[in-house]
């Protein structure tokens, strides 16, 4: 009885857990990282001010797990969007696409951009994200390195050629929030996708 009161508790706090992240996340797409204040998060989770701290010390531990979270559905999202690529049957388009809708628009884009802000001036946040965020980008590397081997060759490999082409679609989605032009975009695309294809000699 003592084990099912046990692990009906603990089944409890990881639900607690989940309603504050996903709150967490939705207040920083809809508010910003200044405007998500604790008040608003636990409104929007339902969550009391007891409640909560018994999952969390403040505001930036809050934030660092949801980021964490969104993060790991990130790359549990990249493997499956792995698992459908191939170099020898898809065009470097193709993949650029399918990379910019699953990852740079929407809700991923908007609290990407709130992490990275936020980091700018909040010392103890950064300090917090940054193992989180290189844990991440490291996998991602294996994913590419795994997955798309046919993109490298002897000076350049594909983890190389696939991050070039991530932070360019980061900052093509970080641009277009002031600038919504998605032809415009798009053709950026495409002249990044035959750049590789030339470079590679595909």
């Amino acid at each position: 009885m003592e084990i099912g009161n046990r692990k009906n508790q603990q089944e409890k706090s990881q639900k607690m857990r989940m309603r504050l992240i996903h709150a967490t996340l939705d207040c920083l797409q809809d508010y910003g990282f200044s405007g998500a204040s604790l008040a608003r998060i636990l409104e929007r989770a339902d969550v009391s001010r007891g409640a909560w701290r018994h999952h969390y010390s403040t505001k930036n531990d809050l934030v660092a797990a949801a980021s964490e979270y969104l993060l790991s559905t990130a790359l549990d999202k990249a493997r499956a969007v792995a698992e459908t690529l191939s170099v020898e049957t898809g065009a470097i388009e193709d993949i650029l696409e399918l990379i910019w809708d699953q990852f740079y628009q929407g809700r991923y884009r908007d609290v990407w951009v709130e992490f990275n802000v936020a980091c700018r001036t909040d010392a103890e946040l950064h300090q917090r994200l940054t193992p989180v965020i290189r844990a991440f980008f490291q996998t991602m590397d294996r994913i590419w390195a795994d997955r798309l081997s046919g993109l490298s060759r002897p000076d350049l490999k594909a983890e190389t050629v696939m991050n070039l082409s991530l932070y360019l679609l980061r900052g093509m989605s970080f641009q277009s929030i002031s600038m919504d032009d998605p032809d415009h975009y798009k053709t950026m695309r495409k002249a990044w996708a035959a750049m590789l294809a030339r470079m590679l000699d595909r």
